[in-house]
C-alpha cells in the first residue's frame, strides 16, 4: 500500500532549514519549500523513513547522521558543473596573473583555493591550464580545492566523468589528458596528482592552513546560498585567506558589489577579478590602465543585464515568476510551469543571478513557445540564457527568430551583435550594433560595444564619439540608469570605465602625433 504524502508543515521546513543554515550558512527560501520537501521525501523514502520527525532526529543526532546530512546536501546545491566553464578566466590566470605573481614573488610556489568545487571540474581545469602553460621549471603551482560535501569529494578524487562535463572541452585536452571507456572519461594520474582535496566549511570559525597565505581564490556560484550577512562574513575571510595584491575570482553574474570595500575592482582582457589590498599591493587598476595603454572592457559583465526596455515591451501574459524560475533552476525539480507565470520574470529581462541549471528554465520557455510561436520576447529570453551558458549557437538563432517576428527590434540587433562580438566576427557586430543605435539611440550598450570595437580597430575619434555618447545618455536620461544598476555592474562603474577609456585613447593618439609609440600591454 503507498504511503500516504505528508504535509511539510511551516514549523518543521523552519526547523529544518534553521539547522541546515547553522551549520553550513546555507539558506533555504521560503519559496524553495516545495522543492525542499521533494529532496527530504527522497532521501526519506530511501532509508524507509516514514515521517519528518525521524528524519530530523538521524540528521541530527544518529552517529549516521553526518553522511545523511551529507547526502541532503547532495540533493539542495547545484552540482552540475564541467571542464573548461570559463577558459576565459583561465586564460587571464595562465596569461597575466601567473606570470605577474612569478615577477613579484621571492618564493617559488603560487598557491590556487578552488572553493566550493564541487566534483572537481574546476580545480582539474585549472590544472590543465596551468600545465598547458608551460611554466619555468623552478615554480611550482599548487591547487587546493575544497567542498563542503564529502560525497562530493569523494567523486572528485575518483576524476571519472560523463558527457556532459565533457562538453566545452577542446578535442586536444580531451585527448591529452582522458581515456574514453564504455561512455565514461578517465582523467589522467598526472592531472589528479596536481590537486589536494579536502572537506571544508567556509562558515567555521577558521581555515586549515592550505587555504591560508593563498595568492588566487576561485569561489563560484557558492555564494549565492547565503544570506548577506553570511556572505560578508565569507567574503571577509577569504579577503584575509590571500596574500597582499592576491586575487579573487566569482562567477559572472555574482558580484561584490554592496558586500565588500575591501577588494578593488580589476579587469584584464575584459574578464573581472577582485585584487586584495596591502602595504605591497599591486599598482591599482587606474595606473595599471595608464601604463599599459589598455582601456576597460565591461563586454561579459553587461551581458547579466538585459536592457530594461525589453521589460517595459513585455506583454502582460505568458511569463514566469522570478521565484518559480529561481527554484527551477536551482533544484533538479520536475513539473511544469503554469503559463500565465512567463510577466513577473521578464519585468527583471534578466536570467536569475547566480544560477547554473538553465536546462529546466529553457523546457519552460519554449512550452511557452510552443503556444505562442511569436512571441518576441520569449525568444529574445531565451537567446539571452543561450549566451549566459556559452551556446552562441544557440543564441544567434534566437536572435535570428526575433527578427523574424520583428525586423525592427533593436534588443535582438544588440544580442546579435553581442554574440558576433564574442565569436570575433567583428564587422557583423559592428553593422548589428549601428542597427541598434538606429532603432533606439539611447541603447547605451550598442554605443558602448561600438566604442570597443572602433578602439580595438584604431579609429580612436569613434570610439570616443561612442563613450561620450554613453555618459551622455546616463546624464541626459535618468531612466536608462536602471539598465546596469544590479547585482553585476553599478552606472558609476560604467561611466567611470567610459571616462577612463577617452582618457586612455586621447592620451595615446597625443603620444602617436609627436612620434612615441604607446605602451602596451
Amino acid at each position: 500500500m503507498e504511503r500516504t504524502k505528508q504535509v511539510l508543515s511551516k514549523v518543521f521546513f523552519d526547523k529544518f532549514r534553521q539547522y541546515i543554515e547553522r551549520r553550513t550558512g546555507i539558506y533555504i527560501d521560503d519559496n524553495k519549500q516545495n522543492s525542499f520537501k521533494t529532496s527530504l521525501d527522497t532521501r526519506m523514502r530511501i532509508l524507509g523513513i516514514k515521517d519528518y520527525d525521524a528524519y530530523y532526529s538521524l540528521i541530527t543526532t544518529n552517529t549516521r547522521g553526518k553522511k545523511e546530512f551529507d547526502e541532503l546536501l547532495n540533493l539542495i546545491l547545484i552540482k552540475e558543473t564541467f571542464f573548461f566553464r570559463d577558459d576565459r578566466q583561465l586564460n587571464v590566470l595562465t596569461k597575466n596573473i601567473l606570470p605577474e605573481l612569478i615577477e613579484r614573488k621571492k618564493e617559488k610556489e603560487i598557491k590556487i583555493w578552488s572553493a566550493g568545487c564541487a566534483t572537481g571540474e574546476e580545480p582539474y581545469s585549472i590544472a590543465m591550464a596551468i600545465m598547458e602553460s608551460h611554466l619555468p621549471d623552478d615554480i611550482n603551482v599548487s591547487v587546493y580545492a575544497t567542498d563542503i560535501s564529502e560525497g562530493v569529494l569523494k567523486r572528485a578524487k575518483e576524476g571519472i566523468y560523463n558527457k556532459s562535463s565533457m562538453r566545452a572541452i577542446d578535442k586536444e585536452m580531451l585527448n591529452k589528458y582522458f581515456t574514453h571507456k564504455n561512455g565514461w572519461y578517465y582523467l589522467n594520474d598526472r592531472v589528479k596528482q596536481r590537486i589536494r582535496f579536502d572537506a571544508i566549511n567556509l562558515i567555521e570559525p577558521f581555515f586549515p592552513g592550505e587555504a591560508d597565505h593563498v595568492d588566487i581564490i576561485f569561489c563560484k556560484n557558492v555564494i549565492i546560498y547565503f544570506r548577506l550577512d553570511t556572505v560578508k562574513k565569507v567574503i571577509r575571510r577569504f579577503y584575509n585567506a590571500l596574500t597582499n595584491g592576491g586575487c579573487l575570482f566569482v562567477g559572472h553574474s555574482e558580484s561584490l558589489w554592496q558586500i565588500s570595500d575591501d577588494f578593488e575592482l580589476e579587469e584584464i582582457s575584459g574578464i573581472f577579478l577582485y585584487r586584495k589590498d596591502g602595504k605591497n599591493k599591486m599598482v591599482s587598476v587606474k595606473k595599471r590602465s595608464q601604463q599599459m595603454g589598455k582601456a576597460v572592457n565591461i563586454m561579459d559583465f553587461a551581458y547579466q543585464r538585459l536592457p530594461s526596455s525589453l521589460a517595459k515591451k513585455v506583454a502582460p501574459h505568458n511569463t514566469l515568476t522570478p521565484q518559480v524560475v529561481r527554484e527551477k533552476a536551482s533544484q533538479q525539480h520536475v513539473g511544469l510551469m503554469h503559463k500565465k507565470d512567463v510577466s513577473k520574470w521578464m519585468e527583471k529581462g534578466v536570467p536569475p543571478a547566480g544560477v547554473d541549471n538553465y536546462e529546466s528554465v529553457l523546457e519552460d520557455i519554449e512550452e511557452v513557445l510552443q503556444v505562442d510561436p511569436k512571441n518576441a520576447k520569449v525568444h529574445l529570453l531565451a537567446g539571452e540564457i543561450y549566451v549566459n551558458m556559452g551556446l552562441y549557437d544557440k543564441a544567434l538563432r534566437k536572435g535570428m527568430d526575433v527578427l523574424e517576428v520583428n525586423d525592427l527590434s533593436d534588443n535582438a540587433y544588440l544580442l546579435i551583435g553581442s554574440i558576433y562580438y564574442k565569436i570575433g566576427e567583428k564587422e557583423k557586430a559592428v553593422s548589428s550594433f549601428k542597427k541598434a543605435i538606429y532603432l533606439d539611440d539611447n541603447s547605451i550598450l550598442a554605443h558602448y560595444y561600438l566604442g570597443n570595437l572602433y578602439k580595438d580597430a584604431g579609429l580612436i575619434e569613434q570610439a570616443v564619439n561612442e563613450y561620450k555618447h554613453v555618459i551622455c545618455i546616463f546624464e541626459t536620461n535618468p531612466e536608462s540608469k536602471e539598465r546596469l544598476v544590479g547585482e553585476v555592474f553599478t552606472v558609476k562603474q560604467l561611466k567611470e570605465i567610459c571616462t577612463r577609456n577617452i582618457e586612455l585613447l586621447a592620451s595615446n593618439q597625443q603620444k602617436e602625433e609627436i612620434g612615441l609609440s604607446p605602451l602596451r600591454s
